[in-house]
């Protein structure tokens, strides 16, 4: 068969399958779970990939799923297929778990419903042999950075190292033999079938606060004692005169959250903590701004008296996408809308893991439409299955055909004149950089 034949036969599947696997796409969308905890998700990937007729293993960092398309034990150019496996917490969400709050308003769901039609149909198609390379179709846990009091227990008992999954898999060497990854995330607020192409995206650091007070009566000895409240005001205001000096083209974000705020109206709080993001575009933008953010949040605790914990955890990287599989992406994505319905959408200001390991190998994180309402937010809605799931689905087959067939600009070719931008030794001694207590 020529490129176009694998192809048509491969999407040919695709159509024929993608009714069972959209049924279990709503399925789990009616039932999210929180990272490191997908357990009954990844049980239901793990499964179905089995009855494709593809060896799997499982529970790797705790839940993540991976199966390759073929099984030789020779090395040969490996391209990944990611899914993401978690929800996020949206309690206002109409499909929010009644305990945890997690709900698909992050559309992670979908990915995994692209993930099992992309492996179905190249398995049932009987197209392996015709690739010069293999496809790793990898679902993995906790995309998203969040419950890290969790997190903080599970690292205690030895389970997890890195707070991010795909940051946990590299660790373990899941991504050892893996040559280039690539995946397809919902975009927000866009109904129609389109394509969203990005060029890089905004990494972060952690910043856990806490500030030691005095406690007192707060109305008839608020002299004698320290208001660990004040500090975190004159935290955040400290921060807040010090946004004129980020780089608009770094696009730094500084936000966080009062996790605690005291114990009692009537008594001076003496124990307050944050939680906070530092943002940006770059890796010593992320230094700069944490920077800047110590000293604001320290000099809060010293107007005041109060003494100021700050714990720095590494977050997730910024995203550098891959221009030539974005390329090849981008041109398979008007075999099936009009130039104008795939964007060049530039910079993505949120941040994934998937910015990890686009710094290890060629990466893409092109988006998807078919939703309306926004991501993370309770009007996030998907509106159109076939836009958000089977269209992209069919694009991924067509760019993992080019890629891994002889033609020009395939993975082989991309791959002579790629550096990346850290290795993995670098990579995890710049992880572990980040960390201080």
């Amino acid at each position: 068969m020529n490129t176009e034949e694998i192809k048509k036969t491969v999407i040919d599947e695709i159509d024929r399958c993608s009714k069972e696997v959209l049924e279990m796409v709503k399925d789990i969308g009616h039932h999210p779970e929180l990272g490191f905890q997908e357990v009954r998700t990844s049980g239901l990937i793990a499964g179905y990939l089995r009855s494709c007729g593809y060896d799997v293993k499982d529970k790797l960092a705790l839940t993540g799923v991976k199966a390759k398309l073929k099984n030789t034990g020779e090395p040969v150019r490996n391209i990944a297929v990611l899914g993401e496996l978690d929800g996020i917490v949206c309690r206002e969400s109409p499909l929010a778990d009644p305990i945890s709050g997690a709900t698909h308003t992050c559309g992670h769901n979908l990915q995994l419903g692209i993930l099992m039609l992309v492996a179905k149909a190249m398995k049932s198609s009987d197209i392996a042999d015709a690739l010069n390379g293999n496809v790793t179709f990898f679902a993995v846990p906790a995309e998203e950075y969040i419950e890290l009091g969790y997190r903080e227990e599970l690292k205690r008992e030895g389970k997890i190292k890195y707070f991010g999954g795909k940051q946990e898999l590299v660790r373990l060497g899941e991504f050892d033999d893996i040559d280039a990854a690539l995946m397809v995330h919902a975009e927000s607020d866009l109904p129609g079938p389109a394509i969203g192409i990005y060029d890089s995206g905004t990494g972060f650091n952690s910043k856990q606060v806490q500030y030691i007070g005095k406690a007192a009566h707060a109305a008839a000895y608020p002299h004698e004692g320290i208001n660990a409240l004040n500090a975190a005001i004159s935290g955040i205001n400290a921060i807040n005169a010090m946004r004129e000096t980020f780089k608009d083209e770094e696009h730094s974000r500084v936000h966080f959250i009062i996790t605690k705020g005291g114990e009692s109206v009537n008594s001076v709080p003496a124990d307050v903590r944050l939680e906070a993001y530092v943002r940006s575009s770059t890796i010593d933008g992320i230094q700069d701004v944490s920077r800047k953010f110590d000293r604001a949040f320290k000099a809060g605790g010293d107007a005041v008296g109060a003494t100021t914990h700050i714990k720095t955890l590494p977050g997730y990287l910024p995203l550098v996408c891959n221009p030539d599989i974005n390329g090849c992406f981008a041109a398979n994505a008007r075999q099936f809308m009009p130039e104008k319905q795939i964007i060049r959408m530039g910079h993505f200001k949120a941040s994934t893991d998937m910015g990890d390991i686009s710094h290890l190998m060629p990466a893409i994180h092109a988006t998807a439409g078919g939703t309306k309402g926004f991501l993370h937010a309770a009007n996030f809605e998907v509106t159109d299955y076939e836009s958000a799931v089977v269209i992209p689905a069919k694009i991924i087959v067509r760019t993992l055909v080019d890629l891994l067939t002889e033609r020009p600009g395939n993975l082989s070719d991309i791959l002579k004149d790629y550096k990346p931008v850290l290795s993995k030794n670098e990579y995890l001694d710049l992880l572990n950089s980040f960390i201080s207590e």
